[in-house]
């Protein structure tokens, strides 16, 4: 059995890299889009927001599909319309076509996500489905950590396009992989049918009435937030506070993404030692204390800065893949349907954390300080659930 996994497996991981890889490949490649559409920073920085709020809402659309279709086919249909939308990015002769462009990349990225992630639940039960996600979140953490440098090395040899030409030319690649190794049938029986939709309320309604679900979403969207906040404030404290040079700033994000992918390989060993609640309850209690750290340290000590952003970025990969397995849990039958709705909440509620915390108008480390004390809430919440799940034990003996 193991081994007629392995190729299915092989190409689900490949698919985890394609949604990261279209933000962070084409980053070195802003000054050249800025110069080839003749348009301002924001307006090329748009295209990330516009990638990320279609990634984030096509969720709701390619879970009940990965469901009803199977998950070889939406993995083969999130594949073209990446490859479709790499294209026509390059194709494009104006700024709308360009965001539309990005657009439909980020539709074709929430199809693969999904399919990942809910064929993981298919496929695997309790703590080992925790482990394969957490593999999950090493691979993820690995591409902010070296695709900007391959993306400056495209640059240099075939200008802006040369990344989008590469994740096309990838997407093609796994597409046709994923037409052989992928099984046509689902994998479980389906609950949703989205012609019915009665069936697909009822079904959501079961899902967000589910105190698993929420909680353990919920944790997922705060440790997402904290990241992306870290992730807008870096740049700010370290190059314009902190005097680091574009290199000095790469070289320290790419360390925190080493942080990321060595915590997304102990997650597993904490998983089997202490269980998957009490590695996301450790997880958050993580992210928690670097954002007490946050708040006692001056705006010009950039180094502890990123010493204790780093407890968050490693937080955030120790608690994301038992995190999303027991989000995901309850719901054998209708998996890619509660992916859809995890994934939602963690994109779209971790964007609208960020957004929200830019308004507090304190310094950009007091922002993320708050926004990572956030996490506090998943460890109170975890350790009143799991007094409650040991109560019954406790009245037994």
């Amino acid at each position: 059995m193991a081994g007629n996994k392995f190729l299915p497996l092989l190409v689900i991981f490949s698919l985890i890299p394609l949604g990261p890889l279209a933000i962070d490949i084409y980053l070195p490649s802003f000054p050249q889009m800025i110069e080839a559409f003749d348009v301002s920073d924001s307006q090329i920085t748009q295209t990330i927001s516009i990638y990320v709020l279609a990634l984030g809402v096509s969720q709701l659309i390619a879970g009940p599909v990965s469901d009803r279709k199977g998950r070889k086919f939406s993995a083969m249909l999130g594949l073209f319309m990446y490859a479709a939308g790499s294209l026509l990015v390059v194709a494009s002769s104006s700024l709308e076509m360009l965001y539309a462009a990005r657009a439909l990349q980020g539709v074709g990225a929430s199809f693969t996500m999904i399919t990942a992630m809910a064929w993981v639940r298919d496929n695997y039960e309790g703590d080992v489905a925790g482990k394969w996600l957490s593999y999950m979140g090493g691979v993820t953490s690995a591409v902010p950590t070296i695709a900007p440098l391959i993306g400056s090395g495209l640059a240099l040899l075939w200008g802006w396009t040369g990344g989008f030409y590469l994740m096309a030319g990838l997407a093609l690649l796994l597409f046709v992989i994923s037409a052989v190794a992928l099984q046509s049938k689902k994998s479980v029986k389906t609950t949703v049918d989205v012609k019915n939709t009665q069936a697909l309320k009822c079904n959501v309604r079961d899902i967000l009435s589910n105190r698993t679900f929420l909680v353990y979403s919920l944790t997922n969207m705060l440790s997402f937030g904290a990241l992306l906040t870290y992730i807008s404030v870096a740049p700010i404290v370290a190059i314009s506070e902190g005097d680091f040079s574009q290199v000095q700033f790469s070289l320290m994000f790419g360390v925190i993404g080493g942080f990321q992918i060595l915590a997304s390989l102990i997650a597993p060993r904490l998983i089997k030692s202490f269980g998957r609640r009490n590695t996301v309850r450790l997880g958050a209690t993580v992210i928690t204390v670097g954002g007490m750290g946050l708040l006692f340290i001056g705006f010009d000590a950039t180094y502890l800065f990123f010493a204790l952003s780093a407890l968050g970025a490693a937080g955030f990969s120790l608690l994301s893949g038992s995190a999303t397995s027991l989000a995901l849990e309850p719901f054998k039958y209708c998996a890619g349907l509660a992916t859809s709705i995890d994934g939602f909440f963690r994109m779209i509620g971790g964007a609208l954390l960020v957004a929200t915390s830019g308004l507090l108008g304190v310094s950009s480390i007091s922002t993320l300080a708050v926004v990572m004390l956030l996490s506090l809430l998943p460890v109170l919440l975890i350790t009143l659930d799991n007094r409650m799940l040991s109560s019954p034990k406790r009245d037994l003996g």
